[in-house]
């Protein structure tokens, strides 16, 4: 099939133009779309919801299941038609290495009826314990907020249904929404528009200069200090709730929400309507005090006596992101998704989270190493390496800055650099990137256990650190955060084998039969988080095999079999540093090159650390979107990066 068919067939099953393209650019996605629409027996076309499962089937981290066929007939049958129930699809895969029909249809749903009467019932239930809530925000309230305990509570209902019906409950509840309403009576009776465009010609905005002069102020700077003043914000709108004579605004300028009114001819119809979500705005009036049952951020209210627009918004912003769009589009849009209440929060905290990082170090006098990224070398295996062309040499992108900060351990003693890596993994994880932030430290004249003890008061401190910086902020990404205490566990690979071994943790042979680990084995990602996640807290695991570590690292004086490595594991997450002793010795580090298979004089530099003044050293290399995904206790490391870089993304 020649590639404008393969385009065709995917425009057939509704993937847009856009996706269409970008998916006949990576032929392996290709082949497997078209793989799994023939298993979906809709080569013919289908609905465009149907297409959507299929292409994330086609992207999904279980599309190598033998039973995956299996699945892709089932959303072809349209028997797995909602976005939980493909959830459940994909879980019933990682689970089962067997088909059982019955099974399968219990686990993901299939044939399950909601009744609207039973939506109805749930809707007016959530109802009536948020009462207070929906009297007080009405329509300001965001709709996550209602929609999330019903996907809960009607686990395997229509999602459009239930936002259908949410919808008419809110209408009949709180009124309809204003805007909508006389959006469509401009549409059917256009004269009253012209009326409105003669009044326009009247009205101008004007502050009065009878009025106190403004205080110009950032969001983070409204609260009671400057209650019953008057101020000047310059923000986003947030939200935007039009009650015909009263505008109810969210502003946000990155700093902060705050809480806005409008009224009279502030919001008079020919000017109101430019007002849209996101639109940038100059307000001024009177910080007060809301009253005591009301809640306010920052604990004050603006009451506007004028406005100005900025820079204006854009009515399809609704239908950029939605709550039916699927991970890839709402990766498409990240530059917009980010701007949600969420995801702004995390960008935030992924900020304060380096500060953090930083202040640490410095209060611990180690000095900030800024470490170049195009390289000659590697330390970490040269297939995980991005070659570049540099002026007709080969060069790499950074795995690690670790050896150039073993160089300044004469200049500077204890280092640390916060710069970004690169690893070419294929790995398609949820912890996995191809571009990562990459806080490294080295320090010299310490032992084993000096080293494990420095990585544990890092992340410590850390947590703490971020914890008093901004509680609230922290607790509304992960309501269950705590610190973790001191000392974290222990546990020798051996042990950790041992382990395994007694608790029905095995690993896959490439025949999907299941044996257990033996001395040696790497233990992989899945099984090494449901060790950590049965344990239940974070553990050191220590002294792994020579074999299965970077020639640099020094052994263990008790067993040379053995390295003074470790890998600290938190729940939920698994690895998030990786650290060891290096070795010290000159010769050893000579023939740990030759082993290893690479050009002593290519790491001339690095050896001569050994030549003039060598001494004890370690050192390690903490992922910060792993360590913000575990403290956070996000899904997927994806969420936590500005614009991700896996195996198939690459924009924006």
């Amino acid at each position: 099939m020649s590639t404008e068919e393969d385009q065709k067939l995917f425009l057939s099953i509704g993937l847009d133009e856009k996706r269409a393209k970008d998916t006949l650019k990576n032929k392996d996605l290709t082949a497997l779309l078209k793989t799994i629409i023939e298993e979906a027996s809709v080569s013919k076309g289908c609905d465009k919801s149907i297409g959507n499962l299929l292409y994330s089937l086609a992207t999904s981290q279980q599309v190598n299941s033998p039973i995956r066929s299996n699945i892709s007939k089932a959303i072809g049958e349209e028997k797995i038609k909602t976005t939980i129930q493909f959830q459940a699809a994909t879980q019933y895969l990682k689970d089962n290495k067997e088909f059982n029909q019955d099974s399968f249809n219990n686990f993901c749903g299939v044939g399950v009826v909601i009744t609207p009467e039973q939506i109805q019932k749930a809707i007016d239930d959530l109802f009536t314990q948020k009462a207070a809530e929906i009297s007080e925000k009405k329509w300001h309230l965001p709709i996550g907020d209602l929609l999330n305990p019903l996907k809960e509570s009607l686990k395997w209902a229509d999602l459009k249904e239930v936002k259908t019906m949410l919808d008419k409950k809110l209408e009949t509840t709180l009124g309809p929404k204003v805007v909508e309403a006389k959006e469509k009576k401009v549409a059917a009776t256009p004269t009253p528009v012209k009326k409105i465009e003669e009044q326009l010609a009247s009205i101008t905005l004007k502050q009065d200069p009878s009025l106190p002069t403004p205080k110009r102020l950032k969001i983070r700077e409204c609260s009671p200090k400057f209650a019953n003043q008057r101020v000047e914000v310059h923000a986003w709108a947030h939200h935007v709730r039009n009650q015909k004579k009263i505008v109810f605004l969210e502003l946000r300028d990155g700093t902060g929400f705050l809480q806005c009114v409008l009224s009279g001819d502030l919001v008079h119809p020919s000017i109101i309507d430019k007002l849209l979500r996101e639109a940038t705005v100059k307000i001024v009036g009177t910080l007060v005090i809301p009253p005591a049952d009301k809640k306010c951020p920052g604990g004050v209210e603006l009451q506007a006596d004028y406005w100005e627009l900025l820079g204006s918004s854009n009515a399809d912003l609704e239908g950029v992101i939605n709550q039916e769009s699927n991970v890839d589009h709402l990766f498409d849009q990240r530059h917009i998704m980010m701007r949600g209440t969420r995801a702004s929060s995390i960008m935030k905290i992924r900020s304060l989270c380096l500060f953090a990082f930083r202040q640490h170090f410095f209060e611990n006098h180690y000095m900030e190493v800024t470490p170049p990224t195009l390289v000659n070398t590697y330390c970490e295996g040269g297939s995980e390496l991005f070659t570049v062309d540099y002026f007709g040499k080969p060069a790499y992108l950074t795995q690690s800055s670790q050896l150039y900060l073993e160089t300044m351990l004469p200049v500077l003693g204890d280092n640390f650099t916060i710069t970004q890596s690169y690893r070419a993994e294929k790995a398609r994880t949820r912890r996995h990137l191809t571009e990562f932030l990459h806080l490294e430290a080295e320090c010299p004249f310490i032992t084993y256990e000096e080293l494990q003890d420095r990585i544990e008061f890092l992340v410590v401190d850390v947590c703490e650190k971020l914890y008093k910086m901004d509680p609230e902020l922290i607790l509304s990404v992960n309501p269950d955060f705590k610190v973790p205490k001191r000392p974290f566990m222990r546990m020798n690979y051996s042990d950790a084998i041992e382990y395994c071994k007694k608790n029905g943790i095995q690993k896959k042979l490439e025949d999907g039969t299941e044996v257990d680990f033996e001395f040696g084995d790497d233990i992989p990602e899945a099984q090494e988080r449901r060790m950590n996640d049965q344990i239940g807290e974070p553990i050191f695991l220590c002294r792994f095999p020579a074999e299965m570590k970077a020639f640099y690292m020094a052994r263990c004086p008790e067993d040379r079999t053995l390295t003074e490595s470790l890998d600290l594991l938190m729940p939920g997450v698994g690895e998030i540093v990786g650290g060891s002793m290096r070795i010290s010795d000159f010769n050893e580090l000579v023939a740990a090159y030759k082993k290893a298979g690479l050009d002593t004089d290519e790491y001339y530099w690095f050896t001569d650390q050994r030549k003039y003044g060598t001494t004890q050293h370690g050192g390690y290399g903490l992922g910060v979107e792993r360590f913000l995904t575990w403290m956070l206790k996000e899904e997927h490391i994806r969420n936590v990066c500005v614009y991700q870089r896996t195996k198939d993304r690459i924009t924006p």
